[in-house]
């Protein structure tokens, strides 16, 4: 019967610093979240950064002479320039400056399909 007793007293203490140490690890989980409140999420910034680079190289096509398509490509790089501007004046969050680069990526996309297909290729 004293065996009982020893267990029962260590597993109380066992589960009491157990207990404790839940305590301080959530005060110190709400302190860190209280402190990143305002921080944007960094997967989606790195995925913007990927975003207008994908675009910028998409449009970056050689000249073919086309008045049309230098002046689409001019308008797709001035709505581009307005995204990132706007976004570095706070102008719109991060999660609509994200959703509107998705959108002009696939707007560069289907212009730049365009492009390669109105390209006539002649083999010899």
């Amino acid at each position: 019967m004293n065996y009982f007793y020893l267990f029962l007293g260590a597993g109380s203490f066992i589960v009491l610093l157990i207990i404790i140490y839940d305590i301080q690890n959530k005060k110190k989980v709400n302190e860190i979240l209280r402190h990143n409140k305002n921080v944007p999420p960094l997967f989606m910034l790195r995925s913007a950064e990927l975003k207008i680079a994908a675009i910028r190289s998409a449009l970056n096509i050689p000249d073919y002479g086309d008045v049309e398509t230098e002046q689409a490509k001019e308008n797709l790089m001035k709505q581009l320039d307005r995204l990132v501007a706007g976004y570095k004046n706070r102008e719109m969050p991060l999660t609509a400056y994200y959703a509107k680069l998705g959108s002009l990526l696939i707007s560069v996309n289907k212009f730049r399909a365009t492009v390669s297909g109105s390209v006539v290729q002649v083999h010899a």
